[in-house]
């Protein structure tokens, strides 16, 4: 078992070498080198220094999926030789709700949550949560590109017959579930050093105070065991697999742990004079890169970034008007908002 273990595991890593090599074919084919696009999505880390592009509304019709692993406990292993009771786990894809199929008649009422440059928060969710999460592109079942995400939920809880059940909504709305302005190479993304980093950027602060204009969302993540995950989800997806055509954008998740949103009306105050309320509007700002510190990426220009070959997410956090209010609820969402 062991044996035929390592095997697999060095034809997955075969097939990775491979779609490197095809998808720097792809590129040249798939994606556009010239265009140039306001919601356009870079891609760095290319032969040659190139960079290329792809326009935003088109990537937001991109089907999506989380890959999430199962721990099945009290397993017993049987082989020839011994018998064994312990713990597995398994890796299980599902549909990121109404991403990619909002427009097709069968997309059950959900609206697309797909996002590149804002995160919508309605008024009436007390709580947002997210996580980091690799993103990684198909094309017809074949590696492509790779970026930095983030995994967006509210939280919900409900008794079930093993007691509290915790669920995830993933898509409450639009703008719920934010891509990567800048992607990056299969490539780079299996250099030692890639990392993924995630930070509060504030929009107001006091520089007279000579404080940071950032925060810290989650600490350095190492990308080389999320990698592995990859490499086995590889060895699993065979013809019948739903990202077997198409561009699909799969989420794995690098982090178990939950990090709450910070609300940007806790920030508000009252200016004097004007007597208006400001808030302390932030952007979450996440970055994927082999560069030792991406806190000193924050400020590089824009032509430098991409020098670095590093993915980037940058979406601005904003309140928006209560779910429950909207005149045309899809039903989907009734159950998050009326209950």
């Amino acid at each position: 078992e062991t044996t035929f273990n390592m095997a697999r595991n060095f034809a997955c890593l075969a097939f990775l070498s491979v779609s490197i090599s095809r998808s720097r074919h792809h590129a040249v084919e798939s994606f556009s080198a010239t265009g140039q696009y306001g919601d356009s999505i870079k891609i760095v880390g290319l032969p040659g220094g190139q960079i290329q592009s792809l326009p935003g509304m088109y990537v937001k019709t991109f089907r999506r999926w989380i890959v999430e692993e199962i721990n099945h406990d009290n397993v017993e292993c049987a082989t020839d030789e011994k018998k064994s009771s312990g713990s597995a786990s398994s890796l299980v894809m599902e549909p990121i709700y109404g991403a990619g199929v909002s427009d097709l008649p069968y997309n059950g009422g959900w609206v697309n949550p797909t996002t590149i440059d804002e995160l919508w928060w309605p008024k009436d969710l007390d709580t947002l949560q997210t996580r980091p999460v690799l993103n990684v592109l198909f094309k017809s079942g074949v590696l492509s590109y790779v970026s930095v995400g983030l995994d967006v939920r509210v939280p919900r809880y409900k008794h079930g017959q093993d007691g509290i059940e915790e669920i995830s909504w993933r898509n409450y709305g639009m703008n719920s579930q934010p891509i990567s302005r800048i992607w990056t190479s299969l490539s780079i993304a299996m250099e030692k050093l890639f990392h993924v980093e995630g930070f509060i950027l504030l929009e107001n602060y006091d520089e007279s105070k000579n404080t940071q204009n950032h925060e810290v969302l989650f600490p350095s993540i190492d990308v080389q065991a999320v990698m592995q995950k990859v490499v086995t989800f590889v060895g699993e997806v065979d013809a019948l697999s739903p990202i077997g055509e198409g561009f699909h954008i799969v989420s794995f998740p690098m982090s178990n742990i939950w990090v709450d949103v910070p609300n940007p009306e806790l920030g508000m105050r009252m200016d004097e004079e004007s007597g208006e309320t400001n808030g302390s509007t932030f952007k979450i700002v996440c970055m994927a890169t082999s560069e030792p510190f991406a806190t000193k990426l924050l400020d590089m220009d824009e032509d430098l970034l991409t020098m670095s070959s590093t993915s980037v997410l940058e979406v601005v956090v904003s309140r928006t008007a209560n779910g429950r209010d909207s005149p045309y609820l899809p039903e989907p969402y009734k159950e998050l908002y009326l209950s």
